[in-house]
């Protein structure tokens, strides 16, 4: 018996040992991307703690030593002779965001393919975000703006860690995407006895690619005039919108548009080859009160937009009781487009679009 209790008693100092003090905090920093691997500092107490299954020994960094190298932090403990501890770690399986330049800009295209918590630009001088949290699937493009103090307040870094990493990534003086991880994405690592635990993870993407669809030419206002308008048209029930290419289209639609009037204006002169001419009917309505009206017209990637204002009628309004059929006749000094397509000005929302009749 008193050799069981010996032994007990070797035992229990041993573990005491390696129990950790209550100010004993560790940091872990997963780096993916240009390296796959967990870096791990402690901060605290020296002493032995039980880590991963067997004994590491914490010593604080001497004072007239200054750590060197990259990601050392100073003021972290030295763990088992090192400045931090390094582990690798599987690849993501899926790369978190792709950053790219656009051309003629200095806009950068981004696109998630997980969930991340902010998404950060190093253009070879100064840090910028491109984005807070946001969701998988979201691809945009985004104007840069400054983010201060380098990467500090990423994550859970502490500043010693975020100037580390800053420092360390930024040496090459290349420009590269870093995106911040979600926690709970990240591996477990669990060390019992810590009074704390941080983690912090990020993906880091070296080459930045430019990508020309994702290019989108500034908007070009276009010269146009509306040549008529009414709204006593005949004939058309719903809205219609149309496209007209011939003198024989135009006598058709000018015809229907003025029918219900005994004398029918002369008709306009109209290049239909080099002008684009677009045929606007709002359909039957119950009232007066509506109307359409263009604000704007503009080439937007080749294609035509034309800006519409639509008004009803508010309620309570007074308005004449007869049916209305308002229309607009519009000529675009451009010619060559298969289609117009009709916006909202307030919402941005497609109300619909003109084409050739065929």
């Amino acid at each position: 018996m008193p050799r069981i209790w010996l032994l007990l008693a070797v035992i229990g100092v041993t573990l005491a040992g390696c129990v950790p003090t209550s100010a004993l905090r560790m940091d872990d920093l997963y780096i993916y991307g240009i390296e796959n691997a967990r870096l791990t500092y402690f901060y605290g107490e020296a002493g032995q703690i039980l880590y991963d299954g067997g004994s590491l020994g914490l010593a604080e960094q001497p004072e007239s030593a200054v750590p060197t190298g990259n990601y050392v932090v100073r003021g972290a403990l030295v763990a088992a002779g090192k400045p931090f501890l390094r582990v690798a770690v599987d690849p993501l399986p899926v790369e978190p965001v792709v950053v790219s330049r656009i051309p003629f800009t200095t806009d950068l295209q981004v696109a998630l393919k997980t969930d991340v918590d902010e998404v950060v630009y190093y253009d070879g001088q100064s840090f910028l975000r491109l984005l807070e949290t946001d969701e998988a699937g979201t691809v945009r493009p985004v104007v840069p703006r400054p983010r201060l103090n380098g990467l500090r307040g990423l994550g859970q870094l502490t500043n010693a860690e975020a100037d580390a990493l800053a420092a360390a990534l930024t040496a090459g003086g290349r420009p590269f995407a870093l995106a911040a991880l979600p926690i709970a994405s990240l591996p477990s690592h669990a060390v019992d006895g810590l009074s704390e635990h941080r983690r912090t993870g990020i993906y880091v993407q070296r080459e930045i690619a430019t990508d020309a669809s994702a290019y989108r030419p500034t908007p070009e206002r276009l010269t146009w005039d509306v040549v008529a308008r009414g709204d006593q048209a005949v004939g058309f029930a719903s809205a219609s919108y149309q496209l007209v290419t011939s003198q024989d289209e135009l006598i058709s639609l000018w015809q229907r548009a003025y029918g219900s009037r005994l004398t029918v204006p002369a008709l306009p002169s109209l290049d239909f080859r080099r002008e684009t001419i677009i045929a606007l009917f709002m359909g039957s309505r119950s009232s007066g009160g509506y109307s359409m009206d263009v604000t704007d017209v503009r080439e937007e990637g080749g294609e035509l937009y034309v800006e519409l204002q639509v008004t009803e009628p508010a309620p309570g309004t007074i308005t004449t009781q007869a049916l209305t059929s308002p229309w607009l006749i519009l000529r675009v000094q451009r010619g060559g487009y298969a289609a117009a397509w009709l916006r909202d000005t307030g919402s941005g929302n497609l109300l619909g679009v003109a084409r050739a009749d065929r």
